[in-house]
């Protein structure tokens, strides 16, 4: 292993180390554990939004598809992935509009359809849910750094996964501020370690055009040994996907991620609705050069490398690629830009799989459990840690690709979500009946659609879930205003205030945290 890559890995170390303790220190409540106390800047919100967007199915995944099959991964994923940024600033101004917003995603669900019941069923179901989705891109996330420290250090993969606990201690100490602020850091690390990538593929090829070239011809297999590929199917818009799988899988990353519940969480964490908005607005622009940088190294590796070695999936061609054909100094940066991406969604994944099960389940399920702050804080800790544990145990057999996991999670919330989420946030008469409609017969039809083989399972699902919520809607009664109004009025009813004030006692009572029923709204 060069020097090179040592140092630059040691000082990451060091940097995400100093960074995670400077954070702890915010750690005031159990709100600035989940939320970041709804008080995030906009500069830490966009580093935080890119980070948690350029997870390892964007730079290990993306790169691997293009390699696979040119140019119709940017129709399948990166389109679909800045469609779902671009509509995300409508969603954001909704989610945050309400004076006291919820913490978690399941609580906004509750708060919007169930906020008269002493434990919501429903967001229990939601929690359930998000458990599943989000230990999976957890799992995912692991796969992609065990690839990388492995290039790294040599050290075999199935070893080299468990790396990453120690990154995984590091942040999950300051809960929210400690993953937002390392995820700042990482975001400038993915595009630093990317330019340097793209300019280690550019030299090598000798520029774009000689990458067009090469690809537009090549019949090399994706591995030494296998069947040759179409000529002239790098450049084909559908590839070798066809026009209803490709855009099966555009719709889950374009319509699914949008409402994903890992975004609604980020958008409760800004201090205002504007600041929610602008958030996301700089988050579509900041993704532009780091999305190009990948689309033209994914392409340029399949000029330099015509077929990967036998036993090798296209997920590794990054590690390969600039290990091969950058200086020692420039391929440490873009591999600790791949491990940034990895370590920084993973942290973010997992603190939603830990506030599901300790937040939205347990002290669902036991409101009248007293425990004080601190024991509240450390559970949510040791929750975070043993799903890290977990999450590198399932990683040692990895069953799929990077990029396709993320699209069938994405598909199966989307199918579950869509429907509870934009009704929810847009239309007075969406009731809690509907809710229960949508997010049963929707995560009910993308499973056993996905089963049967349907080339578009999310489409499926999200019709016959948008079937069932209509019908469901107009057959019951309308929801009470108290479900609703504060996300369609700036002045909200003195009841309406009450039971949001009551739902955040509720939770808070119990870690003697106090809140104020005369607490004046907060600035839009």
């Amino acid at each position: 292993m060069d020097i090179s890559y040592i140092i630059v890995f040691g000082l990451y170390v060091v940097f995400l180390g100093w960074t995670a303790w400077q954070s702890s220190k915010q750690v005031e409540s159990l709100s600035d554990f989940t939320t970041g106390g709804h008080r995030m800047g906009l500069f830490i919100g966009v580093g935080t939004s890119v980070a948690t967007w350029v997870s390892v199915a964007s730079v290990m995944g993306v790169p691997g598809f293009l390699y696979r099959t040119g140019v119709a991964a940017i129709i399948g994923w990166v389109a679909g992935w800045f469609l779902a940024t671009a509509i995300m600033p409508f969603l954001a101004y909704k989610v945050r509009r309400p004076d006291i917003p919820a913490r978690t995603f399941p609580e906004f669900i509750r708060m919007r359809y169930e906020p008269f019941q002493k434990v919501s069923s429903l967001q229990i179901i939601v929690a359930v849910l998000m458990f599943i989705g989000y230990f999976i891109f957890s799992h995912l996330q692991v796969v992609g750094f065990g690839i990388v420290f492995n290039t790294i250090t040599g050290i075999p993969y199935e070893w080299a996964i468990f790396g990453f606990l120690v990154f995984l201690l590091m942040t999950c100490t300051g809960g929210f501020w400690s993953v937002a602020a390392t995820d700042t850091v990482n975001a400038i690390l993915i595009l630093v370690g990317l330019a340097f990538g793209l300019g280690a593929v550019l030299s090598a090829t000798g520029g774009i055009g000689n990458i067009l070239d090469a690809v537009a011809v090549t019949t090399a297999p994706v591995n030494v040994g296998g069947p040759p590929i179409k000529a002239g199917i790098m450049l084909s818009p559908e590839g070798s996907f066809g026009w209803g799988a490709l855009m099966a899988i555009f719709m889950a990353n374009a319509l699914g991620a949008a409402v994903a519940p890992h975004w609604i969480a980020r958008f409760m964490a800004p201090k205002n609705a504007k600041a929610a908005v602008l958030q996301m607005m700089w988050t579509v622009i900041a993704l532009i050069p780091i999305f190009i940088c990948l689309i033209i190294i994914g392409l340029g590796a399949k000029a330099l490398l015509p077929s990967l070695p036998v036993g090798k999936t296209t997920d590794y061609i990054m590690p390969l690629i600039v290990q091969k054909y950058a200086p020692p100094f420039v391929g440490a940066m873009t591999l600790i830009a791949i491990m940034a991406a990895s370590v920084s969604t993973a942290n973010s994944m997992l603190l939603h799989c830990g506030t599901s099960i300790y937040y939205d389940i347990y002290r669902a399920l036991f409101p009248n459990r007293e425990m004080n702050e601190a024991k509240a804080t450390k559970h949510l800790r040791v929750s975070v840690f043993l799903l890290g544990v977990l999450a590198v145990l399932s990683a040692i057999k990895p069953p799929m690709l990077l990029a396709m996991g993320f699209t069938y999670v994405y598909g199966a919330f989307g199918a579950a979500f869509m429907w509870p989420v934009w009704f929810g946030l847009f239309w007075k008469r969406m009731n809690r009946a509907g809710a229960y409609a949508g997010v049963f017969v929707g995560a009910g039809t993308y499973v056993i659609a996905k089963i049967m083989g349907a080339t578009n399972p999310f489409a499926v699902g999200a019709v016959v879930s948008l079937a069932a919520v209509l019908v469901t809607v107009f057959m019951t009664e309308a929801p009470p205003k108290e479900a609703y109004e504060a996300y369609f009025e700036a002045d909200v009813s003195p009841s309406t205030r009450a039971v949001a004030l009551r739902i955040r006692q509720e939770s808070d009572e119990a870690a003697h945290e106090k809140v104020s029923l005369t607490a004046k709204p907060a600035a839009k």
